[in-house]
C-alpha cells in the first residue's frame, strides 16, 4: 500500500491485484481490483473496487442471475447506475445508494454505464486464494479466458449458483429492500456533532457486525480509547476527515478507505461536513446507542459516568468522547 493507513480507490499504488473479467462474447464485464483481503473467522473487511461495464445482452434471461450459499456483500455505487433484479423486482439503482445482498437472495445486474462499484464483504471464502489466484494469473496470463477458470477457480470460493432468471415487476427502488440509502436508515440517533444512522442491522449480517454511516458536522471529533482491541476500517463518502494515528496526521476524502490497526491510538476530526461509513461494523451501535439514549433520558442515571462506560464495555464501544471542537 502506498500509505500504512489511508487507501485512495483511485491511486493503483493502493490495488493489491487487479484483473479484468470478461464475459461470455469476449468483452470486458468487471475491471476489478482487490483492496483488502478477509481478515479473521468471518473474512472481514475483504473489499474490491470495480468498474462495472454495460453489456449488449437486454433480456433478463441472458443475465448471471445467481445466489450465494454463504457470505454477504455490500455494493457501493459511487458512479453510473444499474437496473437490479432481486426478491422478484426491478429497479435502477443510481449513485449513492448500496446494496447489500445476504445468502441465498438471488440477484442480477444490467450496468447503464461503466459504473464504480466498491465491495465490501464478509464470510466469503474467496479472500483464502486471493494471492494465489493472482499468482496464476501472472504467471498464466491467457488462464480467465479458459472454462476452468470460472468452474475451478472462481466459483468453488464464493459458493455461488446459477439461477434461472425470473420476471421480475418494476418498482421504486424504495421498495427494494437490498437497496440502502442514507437517506433512509433503518434507525437513526442524533449525538453532540454527529447523526449515526443504521444501515444494515447485525440480525441480517448473520449476528457478526453491522453498518452505520456517520454524518458529521465541521469540527466533530471522537477520540477512541487507549489500546483498541479491533482492527478499525472505514470509507469516507462526503466532506474531508482529519484523522491521527499514533503521531502521523492526514485528511481522508471522498473514495478513500482508512485502515486502522489493533492497539493503534487514533482520532478524528470533521474539518467539512463529512460521511463515513464504519465498515468493520463489530461495535453493537444499535443496542449501545438505544441504552444510552435511555440512560440520557432518565435524570437518575444520566450523569453516571460509570453506568455509561460499562454499556460501552458491554457492546464494544471503543470510543471514549465526541464532541465538537471550539
Amino acid at each position: 500500500m502506498k500509505h500504512p493507513y489511508l487507501i485512495d480507490l483511485n491511486d493503483q499504488d493502493n490495488w493489491l491485484y487487479a484483473q479484468v473479467l470478461r464475459r461470455p462474447d469476449g468483452k470486458p464485464g468487471e475491471d476489478q481490483r482487490t483492496i483488502n483481503i478477509g481478515e479473521g473467522v468471518h473474512k472481514l473487511l475483504c473489499v474490491t473496487d470495480s468498474i462495472m461495464y454495460p453489456s449488449d445482452q437486454v433480456e433478463e434471461g441472458n443475465m448471471h442471475f445467481h445466489e450465494h450459499l454463504i457470505g454477504y456483500e455490500y455494493f457501493f455505487l459511487d458512479s453510473g447506475g444499474m437496473d437490479l433484479f432481486v426478491d422478484g423486482k426491478k429497479t435502477y439503482v443510481g449513485p449513492g445508494s448500496i446494496v447489500f445482498f445476504q445468502p441465498y437472495q438471488a440477484h442480477g445486474m444490467r450496468f447503464h454505464e461503466p459504473t464504480k462499484y466498491r465491495g465490501v464483504m464478509h464470510d466469503f471464502k474467496n479472500s483464502d486464494t486471493a494471492r494465489e489466484r493472482a499468482l496464476l494469473r501472472e504467471k498464466r496470463p491467457d488462464i480467465a479466458k479458459s472454462p476452468d477458470y470460472m468452474v475451478k477457480v472462481v466459483a468453488p470460493k464464493f459458493d455461488s449458483a446459477s439461477r434461472e432468471a425470473f420476471p421480475c415487476v418494476e418498482v421504486p427502488v424504495e421498495e427494494v429492500s437490498a437497496v440502502r440509502h442514507i437517506s433512509r436508515p433503518l434507525q437513526t440517533f442524533d449525538l453532540d456533532g454527529v447523526t449515526m444512522k443504521m444501515i444494515t442491522a447485525r440480525w441480517e449480517n448473520g449476528g457478526v457486525n453491522e453498518m452505520w454511516a456517520a454524518e458529521m458536522e465541521p469540527g466533530f471529533c471522537a477520540e477512541w480509547v487507549e489500546l483498541p482491541s479491533e482492527n478499525e476500517m472505514y470509507y469516507v463518502t462526503e466532506g474531508e476527515i482529519k484523522f491521527t494515528v499514533y503521531d502521523e496526521e492526514f485528511t481522508a476524502y471522498p473514495e478513500c478507505f482508512v485502515k486502522i490497526p489493533m492497539y493503534a491510538s487514533h482520532s478524528i476530526q470533521a474539518l467539512k461536513k463529512s460521511v463515513m461509513y464504519d465498515i468493520g461494523g463489530l461495535t453493537r451501535w444499535q443496542a449501545f446507542l438505544s441504552d444510552r439514549a435511555a440512560i440520557l433520558n432518565d435524570p437518575a442515571r444520566a450523569g453516571n459516568k460509570e453506568l455509561m462506560d460499562s454499556i460501552k464495555l458491554k457492546y464494544g464501544c471503543q470510543i471514549k468522547s465526541i464532541g465538537t471542537a471550539e
